[in-house]
């Protein structure tokens, strides 16, 4: 019994060391694994003890070794630094060109987790509410993917944009996409869509 045991205890300890970035302090850990709301940015600064802790949010959001579920938090926690309004927080700004970025890098997920990260970084895009075209576009090319759910969150993430330019192309769409789910979201996204300015 104990010699079938060894072969998993070399494989345990051959495993990475998820959660071994050294911005995993308790008080951050407690900020991103609370599951019933997304931290804020006072929050946030409290658990970094800094008044600068974007840069230390934004290395844990892409730091693919650290526990997934830590890791999807911290990129939906990622729009908390965007400007006050009235202000936008559109390019130029940190928080926007970071989801911006991290959006063309997991564009083409290899795994089931930067699947998940992609619908987590476009999703955070969303929340932005940039209301540019570019968003828009740059998450309209990822309509192609073979995900049901990354597309029904990227039709969700489009409609926050609040972009008028993706209503032409979303209305295309909808006559391609094979899922209900889907095409329940893009109705929703066009709907809303209409009422944005410009």
């Amino acid at each position: 019994m104990r010699l079938r045991l060894i072969p998993c205890a070399v494989l345990l300890c051959a495993l990475p060391a998820d959660g071994s970035n050294a911005l995993l302090t308790p008080p951050v850990i407690q900020a991103l694994t609370a599951i019933d709301a997304i931290p804020s940015r006072a929050s946030l600064n409290d658990a970094f003890g800094s008044q600068t802790s974007f840069g230390s949010l934004l290395s844990i959001a892409t730091d693919r070794t650290v526990d997934l579920g830590i890791g999807l938090r911290a990129i939906r926690a990622l729009p908390a630094y965007c400007p006050a309004a009235p202000q936008t927080c559109g390019a130029g700004t940190p928080a926007h060109d970071a989801l911006s970025s991290l959006v063309d890098s997991l564009a083409s997920p290899d795994t089931p987790q930067d699947l998940l990260r992609l619908r987590a970084a476009a999703e955070a895009l969303g929340v932005t509410h940039s209301g540019l075209a570019d968003d828009a576009d740059k998450l309209m090319a990822l309509l192609g993917n073979a995900s049901r759910d990354v597309r029904a969150t990227v039709v969700g993430a489009i409609r926050n944009i609040c972009s008028k330019t993706a209503i032409i192309p979303l209305g295309d769409f909808f006559f391609h996409e094979p899922s209900l789910q889907v095409k329940f979201a893009i109705n929703a996204a066009l709907r809303d869509l209409a009422r944005c300015p410009g």
